[in-house]
């Protein structure tokens, strides 16, 4: 994933883009107008109409390049200055005039060009080279934007967040990880709503295109699973964007293109790049050089692999006992999570993080060890009671608040109310405790017209467990309560410029959330999403981004995520 990361990533920011001078350029070079044939010979004629007259100030009224063309055309005129001025050049032109024997006779004026330009030069020179396109949109002001969105956004705290100076040396050399967030979420966020509206130039939104072509490509190989549509998915992506290149920028491709168009065959015979990239061998690399040998090279062999096999037994029975709930094993507990959590951080704990389907195995939840013991208030305990018998098999429980004598169980009524919960090393919290972990993409109950699950944005709001008792069995489950954000009235629709450049990757929705409350599982977690709100252009309210950041799924359903 080099090849991707620090490969095609790296290349198209600095490479194509100029990342490097980025923050020196202005928002676009400025271009002086076209001038026909016509226009030039009319601005050459005023050249020699104004040293006719005597008049400096008359030629240098005519556009520098013309002036810059006549002295080179006449090869005697001395300029003295390194950096001259229209007036100076004016002046240099008279000065030659006056002295020559038949005046401005003397003075050899070159032809107009066959073809209209903006920079008049002389037939036989060779125009100067123009800004390259991707240096041309990718100016200082789409620099410091991207600035400010990666300080604005919200990212879980498991995705390293990129530097605040992106851009610049100053933050020293960016990692593989950080370029990918950098490329597939901070920067689509601030492109699309820079360079995906109807106010953006065409060159604009064919640099966009091209480069979303190459944010999903990278997002299908990177997946922790795969499939033969996925890798095809893939490849069409990846040579839609080296086609673009070529025909955008006319850049040469690099090597590391070469490679990835060689990744589809990796990915149909291998699987997911999860199991065979390299990121793991650098891990032990860094373990090794870490290791306190004592200088007994021999013994390092065993030394490795005895404290591995320890470390793995004694993660297998922490996580796989059911302790006592008592207040020693509790602090037993906190110390373990203390000592040997993974790192939230690098690429180990972005590929933790998968898709919490109901259709997976439940992966028990881990949860801090306080909390508040409290009374669920009447909406909410009306919300757990529908949801917990829509999914018990045993008789459905009766209200506390409205008790029926048939014999059904009472569900209880109080909850242990935590800050935060982790799931699968991923933690989630109430936007009280830790505001960037709140914000995720979760099942809403029932299925929707084509028979799924219907998948919307939403924030914690609060985080519980309950205790209940289903036949013989004592269920204890995390709950979440959840706030769904609105989405999008269908004639502002038209106005999310994600919606129609990512297909499904990022969508907008009203920075307002429903009254009612939903109340999910852990298994019902789709995944977090970085979140960035603002006022788009023809929405007169402000909306919250939502880039999905599953890394199994694709939450539109589709792998054909193109930007044609």
């Amino acid at each position: 994933m080099h090849n991707l990361f620090l490969g095609e990533l790296n290349h198209h920011c600095i490479s194509i883009w100029g990342l490097k001078t980025a923050e020196n350029r202005d928002e676009q070079r400025k271009r002086s107008t076209a001038h026909t044939p016509d226009m030039q010979r009319t601005a050459l004629q005023r050249i020699v109409t104004g040293l006719r007259k005597g008049s400096s100030s008359m030629v240098a009224s005519v556009r520098k390049d013309y002036l810059e063309a006549v002295i080179s055309f006449n090869n005697s005129v001395l300029i003295t200055k390194s950096s001259p001025t229209k007036a100076d050049l004016a002046s240099a032109l008279a000065a030659w005039v006056s002295s020559a024997p038949d005046g401005v006779d003397s003075l050899r004026i070159p032809p107009p060009l066959s073809y209209a330009t903006d920079h008049f030069h002389i037939s036989a020179d060779t125009a100067p080279e123009p800004d390259p396109l991707g240096h041309t949109v990718f100016s200082g002001n789409v620099l410091e934007a991207i600035r400010g969105d990666i300080c604005a956004a919200h990212l879980p705290s498991w995705l390293s967040k990129p530097p605040a100076t992106f851009g610049s040396a100053s933050h020293g050399k960016l990692k593989a990880n950080h370029w990918r967030t950098v490329c597939t979420v901070n920067m689509v966020i601030t492109l699309v709503r820079l360079w995906g509206t109807a106010s953006s130039t065409e060159h604009e939104r064919l640099a966009l295109k091209n480069f979303l072509h190459l944010v999903a490509a990278v997002d299908l190989a990177s997946r922790r699973t795969m499939s033969a549509e996925r890798a095809h998915a893939f490849d069409t992506h990846m040579l839609n964007y080296l086609r673009g290149l070529r025909s955008l920028y006319d850049a040469d491709l690099v090597p590391n293109h070469h490679l990835s168009l060689h990744l589809r065959e990796c990915l149909l015979l291998f699987g997911p790049t999860l199991s065979w990239w390299t990121f793991p061998f650098e891990r032990y690399n860094g373990l090794l050089q870490r290791l306190n040998t004592n200088f007994r090279a021999a013994d390092m062999p065993k030394t490795f692999m005895r404290y591995f096999y320890i470390g793995a037994k004694l993660r297998w029975q922490m996580t796989s006992e059911s302790w006592p709930d008592t207040e020693e094993f509790r602090t037993l507990g906190n110390a373990f999570e203390t000592a040997f959590h993974d790192a939230a951080r690098g690429s180990r704990i972005v590929e933790a993080v998968s898709s919490f389907g109901s259709d997976e195995a439940s992966v028990p939840s881990r949860s801090r060890h306080y909390g508040v013991e409290e009374e669920l208030n009447p909406t909410l305990y009306r919300a757990l009671l529908s949801y917990v018998n829509a999914l018990s098999d045993h008789a459905p429980f009766a209200s506390r608040h409205n008790p029926i004598d048939d014999n059904r169980p009472l569900l209880p009524s109080t909850a242990l109310f935590l800050p935060w919960t982790t799931h699968a090393g991923v933690t989630f919290a109430t936007r009280d405790d830790a505001l960037r972990n709140s914000f995720l993409l979760f099942r809403k109950a029932g299925p929707n017209d084509d028979g799924h699950c219907e998948i919307v944005a939403g924030q914690i709001t609060q985080i519980f467990e309950h205790l209940r008792t289903e036949g013989d069995t004592s269920i204890k489950e995390v709950h979440l309560v959840v706030r769904e954000y609105k989405p999008l009235s269908a004639p502002h629709q038209a106005f999310d410029p994600y919606q129609h450049f990512t297909h499904g990757m990022a969508r907008l929705y009203y920075d307002e959330v429903y009254d009612n409350q939903h109340v999910i599982r852990t298994q019902d977690i789709v995944s977090h999403f970085a979140s960035y709100t603002y006022t788009p252009d023809g929405i007169d309210r402000q909306c919250i981004v939502a880039v999905s950041l599953d890394r199994v799924s694709l939450t539109s359903g589709s792998e054909s995520r193109t930007a044609s």
